[in-house]
């Protein structure tokens, strides 16, 4: 009975360690942000707005946080003088966060006072703005060194702008309005003409 437990012991120690691995594997290659949202007292009492941002470092590399939400800290409604933070993971940067964007969607005019962002390792980057955001495009900021190449940008698209309705049907022309009059009265000559054919036959 020794070994089977002997055994049996090992081949759990092998599945744990095994389930752990991959739990490293599938984490590798991210790493975790937070980000806190200040809302300026100029925005209104309550947002419907889609908020997406884009930060990166002068290296290039970007992390992108699609439509906010789900906040740890404050209720998350990015609604007027509020406070909220949110967590994020994406790619690991190689060098402090420098460039900034933001992304609004909807119809309210969000206002943004500020963005901090917190990365493990290093000191948080703030961007002020006190702006509303533009609606489906990338607005922000890049203090980033780039001497050697153009100013970074996001790499993603914004968000799909919603789909308008076909447009209504065009009202009949005059034109064609009066060809149904020409019709009827066609139809009625052709019917007085049989009738005083008729009394000339009789």
């Amino acid at each position: 009975m020794a070994l089977p437990s002997c055994f049996l012991f090992f081949s759990l120690i092998f599945v744990t360690h095994a389930f752990d691995l991959s739990l490293i594997q599938m984490e590798a290659g991210t790493c975790p942000y937070t980000v806190v949202v200040m809302t300026s007292c100029l925005s209104p009492e309550s947002t419907r707005d889609q908020i997406s941002i884009t930060f990166g470092d002068a290296d290039g590399n970007q992390v992108h946080a699609e439509r906010l939400g789900g906040s740890v800290k404050g209720t998350g409604s990015l609604g007027k003088c509020s406070t909220d933070t949110f967590q994020v993971r994406g790619q690991c940067l190689s060098s402090p966060v420098c460039s900034l964007y933001i992304n609004g969607n909807g119809p309210d005019g969000w206002v943004p006072e500020s963005i901090e962002i917190y990365a493990e390792g290093s000191k948080s980057v703030k961007f002020d703005f006190s702006k509303t955001v533009p609606k489906n495009t990338w607005y922000g900021q890049n203090n980033c060194n780039t001497t050697t190449g153009p100013p970074l940008s996001p790499k993603l698209p914004p968000p799909e702008k919603p789909v308008l309705p076909p447009p209504p049907h065009p009202r009949p022309s005059a034109a064609s309005r009066g060809g149904g009059d020409v019709e009827k009265a066609f139809l009625a000559f052709v019917i007085a003409t049989a009738v005083v054919f008729a009394a000339m036959v009789r």
